[in-house]
């Protein structure tokens, strides 16, 4: 049986969508005993009361809890957490929808079941999506993906927001994490159970259960709340304190699973150094190709950090920063390929690229005439040297001005 865990607050919320959620479980559920709905209200929500005495028309069991509303937004997870009391006991999967979700597949209750019976010890994570990053190569065809950077996890794309997970792994954890987002709570679990246990517990759905309706008022980064509550969360995710309770969540779950499962058999994809770097290279590429540019940025900080000696890495690092206008970030990376490998052709006229943007005119000609000696063919040097003169059309101020490639 599946218990569905849903906080939901109706007065003032421009996005309120829990009837239209109740009637698409209606119309798509394959059978009504598959699953229960429990839901938490807020006590100081006006129109509460009246929406309740709605529930008796849904032909599956509903249950709620009416509460004091904490923090609102930042305490979701708690009412989450509160509602799973509520929990049948036949119930032996669990997941957290907004209130704003759309069920969009016939039979999401079979599909949801017939995952749950992979593990003899009922411990697992159920995904509608692939991990992120989407841009990642084969993202379709292998959904399993765990080698991202914890620290981006405020911008990575994109962020399965309504997983399963058996019942028995949630009360291992105490809950729903320590943050609303429940979604990169279970990517930050995952994450540490791959990387320091060796365990992969993720299943998958063939396609998505759920859609999620969007409202800029309150979901899009020209609202309020995504400069504030938001960004607490993804604050408080990248702390210390929060990924320490996380790995401490981890743990728990690998000394409750089988001690006779052995690794190998466990599904985990272990990855050589080299194999690591030519993957997180073609997320780079896949990224770029998407017009991710920023993602591709933060990408290549991974991959210069974890492996200084990959000069591909720092030029495309410097080249990207380039075409954005941030050459002060560039130098570094352009510099670091100049030291280390000085027969890269092209490296100093594009180092000159932002010596020239970042005001330094001096270090750039010297840096466009070294090129030159060294390549004489290098018509973008040339080229350079004639805008930085103004002889080809006054001089430039940005580094996308100037012939970089």
């Amino acid at each position: 049986m599946i218990s569905l865990l849903i906080t939901s607050r109706i007065e003032g919320n421009p996005n309120w969508g829990l009837s239209n959620l109740l009637d698409g479980l209606k119309e798509k559920s394959s059978n009504y005993d598959n699953f229960e709905v429990l839901v938490k209200f807020d006590s100081d929500d006006r129109l509460v009361p009246e929406f309740v005495r709605t529930l008796d028309q849904y032909p599956f069991a509903i249950k709620h809890l009416i509460e004091p509303r904490g923090r609102g937004y930042i305490d979701i997870h708690i009412g989450y957490t509160r509602v799973m009391s509520l929990a049948d006991s036949r119930s032996t999967v669990m997941g957290c929808f907004a209130d704003d979700f759309i069920i969009v597949k016939e039979g999401w209750d079979e599909t949801v079941l017939s995952r749950t019976n992979a593990f003899d010890d009922d411990i697992y994570i159920i995904h509608q999506l692939p991990h992120p990053p989407f841009y990642r190569p084969d993202y379709k065809n292998s959904p399993f993906y765990l080698d991202f950077s914890l620290d981006h996890m405020d911008t990575i794309e994109v962020i399965d927001e309504g997983p399963f997970w058996s019942r028995k792994l949630l009360e291992i954890c105490g809950g729903l994490g320590h943050v609303s987002f429940t979604d990169a709570w279970t990517l930050c679990l995952q994450w540490y159970l791959h990387h320091h246990h060796g365990i992969n517990r993720t299943l998958f759905t063939d396609q998505p259960l759920i859609h999620r309706r969007l409202h800029e008022a309150v979901d899009s980064d020209q609202s309020e709340r995504w400069h504030s509550d938001r960004k607490w969360n993804f604050d408080f995710i990248a702390d210390d304190f929060y990924r320490t309770m996380v790995k401490n969540q981890a743990r728990n779950i690998a000394l409750n699973i089988s001690s006779d499962l052995l690794i190998e058999e466990n599904d985990v994809v272990q990855h050589s150094s080299k194999d690591l770097e030519r993957i997180l290279m073609q997320t780079v590429k896949g990224a770029i190709e998407q017009t991710k540019h920023h993602s591709a940025v933060r990408e290549l900080e991974v991959i210069t950090e974890q492996f200084p000696n990959n000069m591909d890495a720092h030029q495309m690092l410097g080249l990207l920063n380039l075409f954005m206008n941030q050459p002060q970030a560039a130098i570094p990376s352009l510099q670091c390929v100049l030291n280390s490998a000085p027969n890269t052709r092209g490296v100093r006229n594009q180092l000159g690229v932002a010596f020239a943007t970042a005001g330094a005119e001096n270090e750039a000609k010297t840096l466009f005439m070294d090129e030159l000696n060294r390549f004489p063919a290098s018509e973008q040097a040339k080229v350079n040297l004639m805008k930085l003169s103004g002889e080809q059309s006054g001089r430039p101020s940005q580094a996308t001005e100037f012939a970089i490639t």
